[in-house]
């Protein structure tokens, strides 16, 4: 093997070694943050977390998937930024894109206007109303 090849094959065995490090983190990250969602729906807990670059506070109210099976989470945003129109209002996030997600111990109240059948998740996987 020339030197040319010795290094090829040493930058792959060295990426090789890397991804299932970096690509076992994701799963680890969103099965921790969908626990933490799951525990703030149970307990009607306010949550805070970033969302495209900008800081939301919001009652999650249910957690499921939307289309192309990506999982999201449904709730009233009540204060924090948006690039959808200002607060307070429904709001979908896909779990992949939030992040510095903080479970607070301040309650909510669901609210009346919630229906988990006109929810745009495709499946629900739990919401406010579960046992």
């Amino acid at each position: 093997m020339n030197r040319r090849g010795f290094l090829w094959a040493v930058g792959a065995a060295g990426l090789w070694l890397l991804l299932p490090a970096s690509a076992a983190a994701e799963p680890i990250k969103e099965k921790q943050t969908r626990e933490k969602i799951r525990t703030a729906i149970r307990g009607r807990r306010i949550l805070r977390f970033r969302y495209q670059g900008l800081s939301r506070e919001f009652e999650p109210h249910a957690l499921g998937t939307v289309k192309g099976g990506r999982v999201a989470l449904l709730g009233w945003q009540i204060s924090g930024q948006s690039r959808s129109g200002p607060p307070p209002g429904w709001r979908t996030f896909v779990l992949s894109e939030i992040s510095n997600l903080r479970l607070f111990k301040k309650t909510f109240v669901p609210r009346t206007t919630y229906r988990a059948e006109r929810a745009n998740l495709r499946e629900i996987e739990i919401d406010v109303n579960s046992p």
